[in-house]
């Protein structure tokens, strides 16, 4: 027993980024130690929060600039939801005593991908740039390859991910933004 208890400390401090020579600071409440979570379903949330962050700044862009109202009802709809699913992820993490952002240094999250899932903030940029004639197409494009980096995220999830919160919120952005990529192309071709 003792050494199951020691094993999971073990595998909870040597979790992507951990430095096992930097003293902590203390802390009010311990993560659980039933081996609920992994470093997966830490990264997952850590790198879905501004992915969704960014998602919720597109939509809010169309909902002032977008010309047509079916492309603003979207964008609407898009936006409720991420920041639902914000809200989600912040209380796990925060709930796990897991810090919100991810470690910055790109090696620290080896053998996790590579740079490909950190949302760029050009694509907001030029968003808000668009010009009104051309707006509505711009941001369906734009948020169509953003929700194919989410279910990208949330199928490493899927696959290596462990918490059944984390996971079930995966499996729905998996279903969701595939079904919204279809609704997209079809705002696109109409």
């Amino acid at each position: 027993m003792v050494r199951c208890l020691l094993a999971a400390v073990l595998l909870l401090l040597a979790g992507c980024g951990s430095a096992l020579t930097t003293p902590a600071a203390p802390v009010e409440s311990a993560p659980p130690l039933d081996g609920s979570f992994n470093d997966t379903d830490v990264m997952f949330l850590q790198m879905l929060i501004p992915h969704h962050r960014q998602g919720v700044r597109m939509a809010e862009l169309a909902a002032t600039q977008a010309r047509r109202p079916q492309v603003r009802d979207f964008a609407a709809a898009v936006e409720l939801t991420q920041r639902d699913e914000i809200a989600d992820m912040e209380r796990w993490l925060s709930d796990w005593n897991q810090p919100i952002a991810a470690d910055p240094d790109p090696g620290a999250h080896h053998g996790h991908g590579d740079g490909l899932h950190t949302p760029d903030p050009a694509v907001v940029t030029a968003l808000a740039e668009t010009g009104p004639a051309t707006f509505d197409d711009t941001f369906l494009r734009l948020l169509t390859g953003h929700q194919h980096g989410a279910v990208e995220l949330a199928r490493m999830e899927l696959e290596k991910g462990r918490h059944p919160d984390a996971r079930d919120l995966a499996d729905r952005v998996v279903r969701s933004r595939t079904a919204q990529v279809r609704q997209m192309a079809a705002l696109l071709g109409s």
